[in-house]
């Protein structure tokens, strides 16, 4: 899996994924707890895997959804407490 960057190309492969997948996020200024990251980690896969390479603009658009997923998910069950 290739991601791109403004700072560059990170390639991502099995054996690097997740560490590399994290330095890329950490180049873009994205921080993401354990269950996004996975999330995200695993849609930009699937994409990459489609694709050939995700670039930054759909990686951040990955990470959008992800989070935005979350929150109304975490909104939803907050309000059946």
């Amino acid at each position: 899996m290739t991601a791109r960057t403004a700072n560059g190309t990170v390639v991502m492969n099995q054996s690097s994924g997740r560490a590399a997948f994290e330095h890329c996020l950490a180049t873009m200024d994205v921080d993401l707890n354990q269950t996004a990251f996975e999330k995200a980690f695993l849609q930009t896969k699937k994409a990459a895997d489609v694709q050939g390479e995700v670039s930054e603009n759909q990686l951040r658009a990955i990470v959008d959804d992800v989070v935005t997923g979350m929150e109304v998910f975490e909104g939803v069950t907050e309000s059946f407490r």
